[in-house]
């Protein structure tokens, strides 16, 4: 049974297969899956994606075997997986890790094991992502909340453990070393009630995003990660609010404000402002919280003009909270073990509060999108995707926010290039399927055509582009490369068809027209009808066979394919002359529109 269902599994969901269809290489996936793979933007040339071999985007054949295979399946078989595939372990896996430069590297098995398998891939989910200096007890923090996430129904305080078990689950250690580097994230979802059925709850952990001393521009891309892993925001800082803690949650809002504009998202739903080890008051907890946190915007409103006018902005919405939580006691910050034993009384109560009170409102922190839709994990995880490919594609767009936001509107005016030139030569790909459209427009002539059209979305796009001259160039340069390249493929393909509609009039004509007459005066209407319409085409034909008697059929018909012939091959070598429109090698082409074909 695992092997047959290995073969009834699209390899894109990892679910049953839904309106299977077959493509070239013999791969089988969703229709639904496989169209939305192709449709990303940074998918340029189609491919499978199990083994890479090029695809046309048109040629998904359904699978009436494959569906039967999956009809067949009991439903009881069909509904069985649901959460981690049978054997695997719940562990904390790196989403995103830094390289020595500092750029981000994503691991997309990773990402999809918590975004787009188990059920999420279709479900409304809640991101508590947390973000903060290092070693401030993020980790820490986390596995008590993964353990209140695995004893849902746990009665009383029993969830926390017992009073001797070490803490496991995201590593963490007592001490000043950083532990975790990158983003990670928990590899199980946590199912929880909500009022229109369950929501899947995910742990995120994100190390460095604070780090804006250092380098900044790392500290810019893992904040806007975070950004788009959260729906529930935590900010841990220690002992209380301080400058740099506000210049950080300043440049936070900054880009949260961009990658909301990028994504069509709220540029925060939710933030806790978690302040750790405190000690100003006997006030803890969430009134303790309240309090502070009015101190905080009376001290930022005092200031004129506001020095944090953003975080200030943050904090004053009624879906930013702040928390207290005292010192957890000497034998938590010198042991190893993070055993409910080694708290302090005060520590363990604010700590129960806080996590009962964070996981019993997940189910109201679904991810939404600004129009109050909520997003599935598949939704999620693309965006993902597009955010790393930006990264990527603009290395040094991303040292201050307002450069992440040029970074962004470029990559748009990008992707809108390819997509108009996509639409341009989809048109054009549709009129060499028919003959008399074909014939019409040369190769030669579909190469000038092309590079116009590739000129005006150049254009287009450094018109829409902002930044400096030399880096919006080198985009530009690269643009220009890669649509060249396509054109390359896509006149290859023309000039095949073109070819052989040629020869296909040139036999078809010569062997009708006027063939007991002569071959010569057949492959002249043959060579005359390619660049007529096609009512003048049947005119013709209806002469010749008028006029013509059987015994010349052969002798018109080898005429005829001798000026198809003659047609592809002087065209062929005006294209080459032009431009390169084809290959060394291939007969494709067309005679120049001022000389006679004979």
């Amino acid at each position: 049974m695992e092997r047959l269902w290995e073969d009834v599994t699209c390899s894109i969901c990892l679910e049953t297969l839904n309106d299977p269809v077959s493509i070239e290489c013999g791969h089988n996936f969703c229709r639904g899956c496989l169209s939305a793979h192709w449709s990303d933007v940074s998918v340029s040339r189609p491919q499978c994606p199990e083994c890479r071999a090029p695809c046309s985007r048109h040629r998904m054949i359904p699978d009436t075997r494959v569906r039967s295979l999956v009809e067949k399946i009991p439903e009881h078989l069909q509904l069985e997986p649901q959460g981690q595939a049978p054997g695997a372990v719940a562990e904390p896996g790196q989403l995103v890790h830094l390289d020595e430069e500092g750029d981000l590297t994503l691991d997309k098995e990773a990402l999809s094991r918590c975004l787009e398998q188990g059920g999420v891939g279709d479900a409304p989910i809640c991101l508590v992502s947390i973000i903060g200096e290092q070693r401030q007890g993020k980790s820490f923090l986390l596995n008590y909340l993964l353990r209140r996430l695995q004893s849902l129904d746990a009665p009383g305080v029993s969830w926390m453990g017992r009073e001797d078990e070490p803490l496991k689950g995201f590593e963490w250690r007592a001490g000043r070393q950083r532990v975790t580097e990158g983003v990670w994230a928990w590899s199980q979802p946590f199912w929880v009630p909500a009022e229109r059925g369950r929501v899947a709850v995910l742990l995120v952990d994100t190390e460095g995003s604070m780090d804006i001393r250092g380098n900044k521009e790392t500290s810019i891309k893992l904040s806007a990660m975070s950004l788009l892993l959260s729906s529930y925001q935590i900010l841990n800082i220690g002992r209380g609010v301080n400058d740099s803690d506000l210049e950080y949650l300043e440049m936070f809002m900054h880009v949260a404000e961009a990658v909301g504009e990028e994504y069509g998202l709220e540029p925060i739903q939710h933030l806790d402002l978690l302040v750790r080890d405190w000690s100003g008051s006997q006030l803890l907890g969430a009134p303790g919280g309240e309090q502070y946190l009015r101190e905080v915007r009376q001290a930022l409103e005092a200031t004129s003009p506001c020095k944090h006018p953003k975080a200030l902005k943050a904090l004053k919405k009624t879906s930013s909270r702040c928390y207290l939580l005292p010192h957890p006691g000497k034998r938590i910050t010198t042991g190893n073990e993070g055993a409910l034993r080694d708290m302090d009384e005060d520590f363990r109560e604010s700590l129960r509060d806080y996590i009962t009170a964070l996981v019993g409102a997940a189910g109201r922190h679904v991810r939404k999108d600004r129009c109050g839709e909520p997003l599935t994990g598949t939704e999620l995880a693309a965006s993902i995707k597009k955010l790393l490919v930006v990264m990527k594609t603009h290395r040094s767009g991303f040292s201050s926010p307002s450069q992440m936001a040029i970074a962004f509107r470029n990559q748009r005016a990008l992707d809108r290039a390819h997509a108009d030139h996509a639409v341009f030569k989809m048109e054009k790909d549709h009129d060499s399927q028919n003959m008399f459209k074909c014939l019409r427009v040369q190769p030669e002539k579909m190469a000038e055509r092309l590079a116009e059209q590739r000129e005006l979305v150049l254009w287009r796009c450094w018109m829409d582009m902002q930044g400096p001259a030399a880096d919006t160039q080198a985009l530009l340069t690269e643009l220009e490369e890669e649509l060249r390249r396509e054109d390359e493929q896509f006149l290859e393909t023309y000039g095949k068809c073109f070819k052989k509609f040629a020869i296909l009039a040139g036999v078809s004509v010569g062997g009708l027209l006027l063939a007991p007459v002569g071959g010569g005066v057949g492959a002249g209407i043959a060579a005359g009808a390619i660049a007529v319409e096609a009512a003048v085409l049947a005119a013709g034909a209806a002469i010749g066979v008028g006029a013509g008697a059987v015994a010349g059929a052969g002798a018109g018909a080898g005429a005829g394919l001798r000026v198809g012939r003659r047609i592809v091959r002087e065209g062929t070598e005006k294209a080459r002359a032009a431009g390169g429109a084809g290959q060394e090698g291939d007969d494709i082409g067309d005679v120049p529109d001022d000389r006679p074909l004979i």
